[in-house]
């Protein structure tokens, strides 16, 4: 489950999808988060507004964040 939940991130993140800065943009916007996990490397928010969905991946290790919309 975890190899494929990779390959489909890997696979939204080279397709060209639309991508933001910062987490914090989204929030600013008016996006609510709807779940949010988490494991030792990385944290993951689902953002929803209205019907749009945003994920974000927040790497830890490198205090990175990305964010695209499916």
């Amino acid at each position: 489950m975890k190899k494929i939940f990779i390959y489909l991130f890997l696979t939204l993140f080279i397709c060209g999808n639309v991508f933001a800065g910062d987490l914090n943009d989204y929030i600013k916007e008016g996006y609510k988060i709807t779940k949010e996990t988490s494991s030792q490397k990385q944290k993951t928010f689902t953002l929803r507004k209205g019907n749009e969905l945003v994920l974000c991946f927040v790497i830890l290790h490198d205090y990175e964040t990305r964010c695209f919309k499916p």
